[in-house]
């Protein structure tokens, strides 16, 4: 359906400016900020209690604020700001005076800033781009990295495909997901309608207590993913990985779990590639950003009737296509307007046989399919003293779970030996 979202997702920057001799307000103050990536830049005056603000600002990395030198007092600064949809960024910049010392001895020591929420008592953490790429990831799923953050922890469902985390030890179907401050919840059962995969993500932030009413649609918790977008440099990724199962996997007696929550023992491989490309179209002014992901899953299972003289193995299949897409345009230093795309093609196969042996026939086997699209688009008008927001989604997730892989011929299950 088409529908205009509340206009909650806005991404502002709030700066305080401070004397580092007494802690005192600098009022009346010149504080600039800038983002060479998108060529940006912005100025504004700080008030009485020597605060600028920055409203309806792109969630991008790379922001600097600065208050320039004087005769009074050096430069002060803070970079590397990295902002995420739907947050209000605090910095605080101390400016150091500039007076004269006889010293003893010189320490030098890197400058920095500390990220604080001094707004509101929000509960949050977050995962950077830099994190994420580090991170092992299994099979490069978003949501098998949230379990290093505090208050998040491991979930199982009553069918297998249920959401695979709990916030604070709640209900996994009842977490809320979004992208970009927008809806991504499949709305039947619980769990994300697209699955956001590595190559797409900038930033992870889930939130888990003490967070605005505005949110809703959750008593549980919110996981918030602002996607990656292009700058005016170009860069982009390759990647081919592969798990080849028995050739390196040692013998275990235990089940896993694959990325559709099902489980799978011996003969397990996974097959990945994938390709993402960012930069400009229009220098400063419009930005693409595309990722293509695909992840081949093969499990065996084992078919055995004695009755039959038939022990054999059972081949079955699971495929994962993730297409990604985002174009930014700033039409004016006031309006800009950002378009992303996902499409998500999910196939998993039930093939029969079983895990340590099973008597129903590939005949009888059944596939499922979850297939998702996302349309969003979001504009921005900012004014002198208010922001203006309007969001609208289309959004569309066919749910198959039980499809016959032979629909027009006899499905055989083994009973006994009559």
């Amino acid at each position: 359906m088409l529908s205009m979202a509340a206009a909650w997702a806005q991404t502002d920057l709030q700066v305080t400016v401070i004397s580092m001799l007494d802690g005192s307000p600098q009022v009346g103050l010149t504080v600039n900020l800038e983002n060479t990536s998108i060529g940006l830049a912005k100025s504004t005056t700080t008030n009485e209690q020597g605060r600028a603000t920055f409203k309806g600002l792109p969630a991008k990395s790379g922001y600097r604020v600065y208050v320039a030198e004087n005769e009074e007092y050096y430069l002060a600064e803070a970079k590397n700001i990295e902002l995420r949809s739907g947050q209000e960024g605090t910095v605080l910049l101390s400016r150091p005076a500039k007076r004269l010392f006889e010293l003893n001895e010189v320490q030098v020591s890197a400058t920095g800033f500390t990220d604080i929420n001094r707004v509101d008592a929000e509960v949050a953490s977050s995962l950077e781009l830099q994190e994420i790429q580090t991170l092992p990831i299994e099979g490069r799923d978003i949501t098998r990295a949230l379990y290093r953050l505090p208050n998040v922890t491991q979930a199982t469902g009553f069918y297998p495909e249920a959401p695979n985390i709990s916030i604070n030890g709640a209900n996994g179907l009842f977490t809320n997901y979004m992208i970009d401050g927008l809806d991504n919840n499949e709305r039947f059962l619980g769990g994300q309608k697209f699955a956001i995969p590595v190559g797409f993500t900038r930033t992870i932030t889930v939130l888990t207590n003490n967070f605005s009413t505005e949110f809703g649609n959750t008593g549980n918790g919110i996981v918030n993913i602002t996607t990656r977008s292009g700058t005016n440099n170009y860069s982009g990724e390759a990647f081919v990985l592969t798990r080849p199962g028995p050739v390196l996997d040692s013998p275990s007696p235990f089940a896993q779990r694959d990325l559709s929550g099902n489980a799978v023992k011996d003969g397990f491989q996974r097959y990945q590639g994938g390709f993402a490309l960012g930069g400009p179209i229009v220098k400063d002014r419009m930005f693409f950003y595309v990722n293509v992901e695909h992840t081949t899953d093969l499990k065996d299972n084992l078919l055995n009737v004695p009755e039959l003289n038939v022990n054999e193995t059972i081949r079955g299949q699971n495929n994962f296509t993730y297409i990604s897409a985002r174009l930014d345009q700033n039409w004016t230093d006031r309006i800009s307007t950002t378009l992303r795309v996902n499409r998500g093609l999910v196939n998993i196969e039930r093939q029969g046989g079983g895990l340590d042996g099973g008597v129903t026939f590939a005949s009888a086997g059944n596939q499922q399919d979850r297939n998702s699209l996302l349309v969003a688009m979001k504009n921005t008008f900012r004014g002198n003293n208010y922001l203006y927001e309007a969001n609208y989604q289309y959004s569309y997730f066919n749910w198959n779970y039980g499809n016959p892989v032979n629909p027009a011929a006899p499905q055989v299950n083994m009973f006994g030996p009559n």
